[in-house]
């Protein structure tokens, strides 16, 4: 889809059970639930008349078919949609059957449908939801009065709720789309207008050109009160499309867009093959964050829009990684489509990885490489627990497409092709994506096809590896012993729980390890089982932190290479404490590892290090209850950033990184977080008084909802109905969801649901409100999730259920959770609560055994950090 920005929490779904291995439940079918192959389409000539008032549409389908084998019946997608009428060839009339389960709809003639090709017609009329899936409207305050965008979101299975069609990602076809719109509004598509005719003093039909051969699910449909900026680029017409008003707000996305189109056209070898594309910004949220629709790209509105004047460093950089995330798809994934859904990764991490490679090479200040580490971080940590499966997942049902959207998909997707480019090297890697490319566009593929050209071109065993990570489920785990000649190397698995993996056969990768001495030569070593390695202490295994693992030092190498921490690479300081807290927090080295190698990071460390370094501390926080444990952590935690503010100022340096802006904000934010009253009353000083720079009131505005009291939290919420921006009320209320106090964030339950905050906002809003509050929120939020006039899909409240439930330490909630899936969600639909079960045992585990450990090592301490090299 997309570029999950909430949804980078949603837990890691699944069809396995507690081995991890990928097998069917009892009530899902063994056969993939596809439509007969007898008639497939070949061109769909479509036509709508949306009622933006009445939210309802009708629509004529006219679809060109190949009939492969004489039948009567006809057989495709369409979920509440009416059929009015359906015939062929102008013959009569079909009866209709109704599969409501599947998504289906089945004509059937009085006559047999011969072989060859014909006409099949269908009027119909259906319903514009809310829900940002589908075929949706989003309400917003303009300048002038309220205003209304219509929209499209398809993403897996979505394009049958607005017009019968074979809605399976391998049945391309192609397009001629009609819409019926006002005259004063713009009407959108994947294509350039061809013609716009006149309907009446106030109404036109705008018709679009024919599409290439595409998947459904890449349709895009839109009509607002739109404006469009653009540019050509290697001859494509490149536009960003921004609500009235907001093209000063779209120039940086156009700059940036521009730079990578021509980049990419470059990177596959192949170029951007539609007369144009545009970049859409939605009026609020959309369901996935973003949606990579053929030459019509529809973004949230903060993944596209950047305000000179109230816009972050950080913003900065997120709207680029969306830009570049969902533009790669229009290769890898549009161009080429994944044959089905079980091999979404080809399309998911690939991009998420190329967002990465790319800002590297169009903005190397911004070292987004190293930053990517939390990307794959993200992946491990959801392998890691019961409930995870395979990159190669089988996926049966519409149900399970929409489930295979996570950070498994993501982001061990990511991180395995992150791990490939590095092995065999970026410009060997980059031929075979080309070779790719070229054999297989406007086609369908399996993963194979791509790594076996990948192999052909860079002569190394690449399907193998990539085959024992994307068909193996689980994290490798590589323990380093020290021996007489160098160290010894074993691998095994790595779990967040070990005894949930205890009773299993061992497991092996063909792993590739960079292993060297501090500074020193790096080759590679291609591990399988158990190695020796001769070279003098200490050794550093998996420099660079390129290979998908997790390191388990003995603690007297660890030791060494903690006492020699700032001797490391950034990549490298990142690795070991990412791993530290992992390894403490599952029991394989001590807890306090992590600690002592947070007191040792130099306050000169790379910023991104100390923005790993400020995000692992609080995710420590969130783990306590309100305790003396809490405050003398929170205590700890200020003091040892307390160098690093000295060291950094409290306003930005002539000339300094990006990066330093970004560490200087967060690291403000997490002192507010932490207590420090100094901060939280400079905060307040700044919101009030205005001023300073973009990123100093964001930071303020955070803060002070943070530790916002009624007062504070009346006047934020006013604030935001004041405006008519949908950007910047969507900023006011996401600190709002941030507020500790927990009778105000009760009320910003009730506030999130409503239709005060702007559209598609609902579910990010929620989500942080149950990262600091989860059982409240579980207490408010799941009595509601199945009433019909929530504004969220049947998908995003059980997400919701998984993730709010799976937040708490409390095992009662494990009771609550199966019985909202028993009462809910049926069978084929339950896979997220295997992992939110999962999160709340291990979040008690943490609680019970792990933050003692932590508290008894800062006592001992006595607050006071080791001194810095």
């Amino acid at each position: 889809m997309r570029y999950p920005s909430y949804l980078l929490m949603v837990f890691c779904l699944t069809s396995a059970a507690s081995s991890g291995a990928a097998t069917p439940s009892a009530a899902t079918p063994l056969q993939r639930e596809v439509l007969p192959d007898t008639v497939v389409p070949v061109h769909y000539d479509l036509t709508l008349t949306p009622d933006l008032e009445a939210l309802t549409f009708r629509g004529k389908d006219v679809i060109a078919i190949a009939v492969s084998t004489s039948t009567r019946r006809i057989s495709l997608n369409a979920v509440d949609l009416t059929l009015d009428h359906a015939s062929v060839d102008g013959g009569k009339d079909a009866m209709v059957a109704i599969d409501r389960k599947r998504g289906r709809q089945t004509l059937t003639f009085d006559a047999p449908l011969s072989p060859g090709q014909h006409e099949l017609a269908i009027e119909y009329h259906g319903k514009i939801g809310r829900a940002t899936l589908g075929f949706f409207a989003m309400d917003y305050d303009g300048p002038d009065g309220p205003r209304r965008t219509l929209a499209t979101n398809f993403e897996p299975a979505a394009a049958r709720q607005m017009l019968p069609c074979w809605d399976e990602p391998g049945r391309k076809a192609t397009f001629t789309i009609a819409i019926d719109a006002p005259k004063d509004r713009m009407a959108i598509s994947n294509m350039p207008i061809a013609e716009v005719t006149a309907l009446s003093s106030t109404r036109q039909r705008v018709r679009f050109m024919q599409t290439p051969k595409m998947s459904t699910y890449l349709l895009f449909v839109g009509v607002g009160d739109f404006e469009r900026v653009h540019t050509t680029v290697d001859g494509t017409d490149l536009g960003v499309v921004v609500k009235r008003g907001d093209t000063g707000k779209a120039t940086y996305a156009l700059e940036q867009a521009a730079a990578l189109l021509h980049y990419y056209n470059d990177y596959f070898g192949v170029p951007f093959p539609l007369p144009k594309l545009d970049l859409i910004a939605a009026p609020g949220k959309i369901q996935g964050g973003s949606m990579e629709n053929w030459g019509a790209i529809f973004y949230s509105q903060e993944h596209l829009l950047f305000d000179p004047d109230s816009s972050t460093e950080d913003d900065r950089q997120l709207v680029f990684l969306v830009v570049a995330h969902e533009m790669a798809h229009q290769w890898f994934g549009d161009l080429v489509t994944m044959a089905w859904w079980g091999d979404l990764w080809l399309n998911e991490g690939f991009a998420r990885w190329m967002q990465t490679f790319a800002a590297d090479a169009l903005h190397p200040e911004w070292e987004t490489g190293l930053k990517a580490a939390a990307i794959f971080e993200s992946g491990m940590e959801f392998d890691s627990i019961p409930s995870t499966h395979p990159v190669v997942q089988p996926v049966y049902t519409a149900a399970q497409a929409e489930q295979a959207f996570d950070s498994i998909t993501y982001d061990k997707g990511a991180a395995i092709i992150n791990m490939l480019n590095a092995y065999v090297g970026p410009d060997q890697f980059r031929d075979g994506v080309r070779r790719y490319m070229r054999a297989h566009a406007y086609g369908n593929t399996v993963d194979s096809d791509l790594w076996l050209l990948v192999q052909e071109a860079v002569g190394k065993p690449i399907d193998g590896i990539e085959h024992d990570f994307t068909r193996q489920v689980g994290v490798p785990l590589v323990r380093v012993t020290r021996t007489a000649t160098g160290v010894r190397l074993t691998q095994a698995r790595f779990a967040s729980d070990p005894s949930t993996i205890a009773n299993l056969p061992p497991q092996h990768w063909r792993l590739p390890l960079a292993i060297g001495p501090i500074g020193g030569p790096v080759p590679y070593l291609l591990l399988q089982g158990t190695a020796e390695v001769t070279q003098t202490p200490p050794v550093l295994v998996n420099a660079g932190r390129s290979a998908y693992a997790r390191i388990l030092y003995g603690a007297d190498t660890l030791a060494e290479l903690t006492a020699r921490l700032d001797k490391l690479s950034a990549a490298d300081q990142i690795g070991l404490l990412f791993d530290a807290r992992e390894l403490g927090f599952a029991g394989y080295a001590p807890a306090s590892n992590l600690l002592e190698l947070a007191v040792r990071l130099p306050a000169q460390a790379n910023p991104v290090v100390w923005q790993r370094a400020i995000i692992i501390l609080r995710s420590l926080d969130t783990r306590y209850s309100e305790s003396p444990q809490r405050a003398a952590f929170r205590r700890f935690a200020l003091r040892l950033l307390a160098p690093l503010a000295a060291q950094l100022g409290p306003v930005a340096a002539a000339g300094e990184s990006a990066n330093m802006t970004i560490l200087r904000s967060e690291l403000r934010e997490e002192r507010g977080r932490f207590g420090d009253a100094a901060v939280i009353a400079h905060a307040r000083q700044l919101l009030d008084a205005g001023g300073g720079t973009a990123g100093e009131q964001r930071s303020a505005l955070d803060i002070v909802a943070a530790e916002a009291d009624a007062a504070t939290f009346d006047a934020l919420v006013a604030r935001a109905a004041k405006s008519t921006d949908p950007l910047e009320k969507g900023h006011v209320f996401e600190a709002l969801a941030g507020v500790q106090d927990p009778a105000l964030a009760r009320r910003m339950l009730g506030i999130a649901l409503s239709d005060q905050v702007p559209a598609g906002m609902a579910t990010s809003l929620l989500y942080t409100v149950a990262q600091s509050h989860p059982d409240l929120t579980w207490e408010l939020i799941a009595p509601r999730l199945g009433e019909a006039t929530l504004p969220l899909s049947q998908l995003e409240r059980w997400y919701l259920a998984a993730f709010i439930a799976g937040g708490s330490a409390d095992m009662r909630r494990i009771a609550d959770l199966e019985a909202y899936e028993a009462r809910n969600v049926p069978p084929e639909a339950r896979k997220p609560f295997l992992a939110a079960v999962a999160h709340i045992r291990d979040n008690q585990r943490i609680a019970a055994q792990v933050l003692p450990e932590i508290d008894a090592w800062i006592a001992a301490r006595k607050l006071a950090p080791v001194a810095r090299r």
